[in-house]
């Protein structure tokens, strides 16, 4: 292995164990990184961490209504634009993982 490699191995460990650290300090941001386990080293959110950003954004849409019908239309608009933003950006990850047909 050349040098370069093993500092950077060294020095990438000590920073995921910082960001670990850190990801566990009671708050409830521990919850979005599940551990890696040893047969992935990818972090994949679970099914309940999906869930849970769902009902999020539904409360988010229905307090941007709730302001809307109060006449707080920057608020709202600027509520339904973002959540219009995370709905392309979700229908384009979707689009990118499906497997072309052939």
């Amino acid at each position: 292995m050349k040098m370069t490699q093993l500092l950077t191995n060294a020095t990438m460990g000590k920073v995921n164990q910082g960001r670990q650290q850190a990801s566990t300090r009671g708050s409830d941001r521990a919850i979005l990184s599940p551990p890696r386990t040893e047969r992935s080293r990818i972090q994949w959110p679970t099914r309940q961490q999906i869930l849970q950003v769902s009902k999020s954004l539904s409360r988010v849409t229905r307090e941007g209504i709730r302001r809307e019908s109060s006449g707080d239309y920057f608020n709202s608009g600027d509520f339904a634009y973002r959540l219009q933003e995370i709905l392309r950006a979700t229908d384009e990850l979707l689009k990118k993982s499906q497997r072309p047909k052939t």
